[in-house]
């Protein structure tokens, strides 16, 4: 392939991986654009150098890795950072949102060598120029970049070389067509009717079967009742014969022996009716017990049969009173259990957790360590800084404040961070504690301890929740 030092390249790799395992570079591209852990290039002139070093197999795996970022491929990209290089040195980069670049704007940053892409913090020939709390928050630029631009926030950024702003040389005139190979393609688009006017079909003319198409029907109509036979009507007709003549023959009964079917639901003297007419042993049974019943308690008074009801309705009115009973606790209780005030117990939750109070939501999303940070001098060597998002979700809660968040040592030991009027907070490092929360609207801050940079097993402790989360060692 033909090497050119115009445009800039893409390489993938993952942090703190060998040189000889780093995937070989791709390019040249005009212009990057990096937006969400996603890019956006133009890979018409991408090429590979087969003279480099690398097997064609790490080739391949590279070509596939820029295919999941471009979004040609499912999945995503399978390395964690992304290392881009001019070899002219004159790398240029621009924040700005995607969607729609609002102010205050960024000019364009750079000239750079190398640029380094990870997953919260774009570095600039070692320099870094900005960070992230999460994936999909914006970047926020830190002094490095340039002075006065510190604690801008934007979206996404582009990446693209000074040497592709260079005018390139015009293309060659394409001379004009002769005549003659002009009216060549007149004379071959003329030519093609009389071709296909020169074929005529042969064979004899054969009509084509008609086929009956089916038709689908959603509902289909029920099923026509089949035409009775003239057996079947003689059958009927016998059928209604026989029933009639059985009919005719239980009134004639019922007129001789002068007893009406609801006469014979009656206790009476089994000899009076004949035993066809007698009703069953249980329903007689029934009947008898029933007009015992009625005769008894017509006799009874007002009293008693109230207190029958009442035995019988035993276990629905015990029932009905223990309802009552524990509705009334509940409200005799709640009262007290909310003015307590008590801490609720101390429990554990992880980076990336959300931790709920009745007044925030905390998420720690992640922590750093430095050395240095402006210009107050660590008293401990060095500082730890830990980014976390805060969701104000009661109106009337108080600001947020850093002495709700304490931290503890391996020892024990607690310790406590820069109060917000501090230099570490108002200077143009990127961190900022904010002052305003609007209500169910994430806001980004971040707390700075003075600490060791030996210190093991740090714990970052929540007041207000009683939450204890632990923080990863370096």
């Amino acid at each position: 392939m033909i090497n050119t030092d115009a445009g800039v390249y893409l390489q993938f790799f993952d942090e703190g991986e060998s040189i000889d395992r780093e995937l070989p570079p791709l390019g040249p591209f005009e212009l990057l654009i990096v937006r969400h852990n996603r890019i956006i290039g133009d890979r018409e002139q991408v090429e590979h150098d087969s003279m480099g070093l690398g097997a064609v197999e790490r080739w391949l795996e590279a070509e596939l890795e820029l295919r999941r970022a471009l979004g040609d491929e499912p999945g995503g990209v399978r390395r964690s950072h992304m290392r881009i290089r001019a070899p002219r040195g004159d790398i240029i980069v621009r924040f700005y949102d995607y969607g729609g670049d609002e102010p205050p704007k960024v000019p364009e940053l750079g000239p750079y060598y190398a640029l380094t892409i990870g997953k919260r913090e774009v570095r600039a020939d070692d320099q870094l120029i900005a960070i992230r709390s999460t994936d999909l928050s914006p970047w926020t630029l830190t002094e490095a970049a340039r002075p006065g631009i510190a604690g801008v926030t934007k979206a996404d950024f582009s990446v693209f070389s000074l040497s592709v702003r260079e005018a390139g040389p015009a293309p060659a005139p394409v001379p004009p067509p002769s005549r003659r190979e002009a009216a060549r393609p007149v004379v071959a688009t003329a030519a093609a009717p009389v071709a296909e006017t020169a074929w005529v079909p042969q064979g004899e003319f054969v009509e084509r079967r008609k086929v009956q198409r089916e038709l689908y029907v959603a509902r289909p109509d029920s099923q026509r009742e089949q035409s009775l036979t003239p057996a079947d009507v003689e059958t009927a007709e016998k059928l209604k014969q026989q029933a009639l003549g059985e009919q005719l023959m239980i009134e004639r009964l019922r007129r001789e022996q002068r007893v009406s079917p609801e006469a014979a639901l009656q206790p009476q003297p089994a000899g009076d009716l004949a035993m066809r007419f007698q009703p069953p042993v249980r329903e007689r049974e029934a009947a008898r017990a029933a007009a015992a019943e009625a005769i008894e308690y017509e006799d009874e008074p007002f009293t008693t049969r109230l207190l029958r009801f009442l035995w019988s309705a035993r276990l629905v009115i015990v029932t009905v009173l223990l309802v009552a009973a524990l509705f009334s606790a509940y409200g005799y209780l709640q009262p007290k259990i909310a003015s307590n005030g008590a801490p609720p117990p101390l429990s554990f939750a992880a980076m990336g957790d959300k931790i709920q109070t009745p007044d925030w939501t905390y998420t720690v999303t992640s922590a750093e360590r430095a050395l240095k940070l402006g210009t107050i001098p660590a008293t401990s060597g060095g500082y730890l800084v830990v980014h976390l998002t805060a969701t104000k979700t009661n109106a009337d809660a108080p600001p947020l404040s850093t002495s709700n968040f304490q931290l503890i040592d391996a020892a024990g030991a607690r310790g406590f961070a820069f109060d917000p009027t501090s230099d570490i907070y108002t200077s143009n490092l990127g961190l900022i504690w904010a002052s305003r929360y609007p209500t169910t609207q994430p806001v980004q801050d971040h707390l700075v301890f003075d600490v060791s940079p030996a210190a093991r097993a740090l714990i970052l402790f929540i007041k207000d929740a009683n939450v204890e989360v632990r923080l990863p060692d370096p």
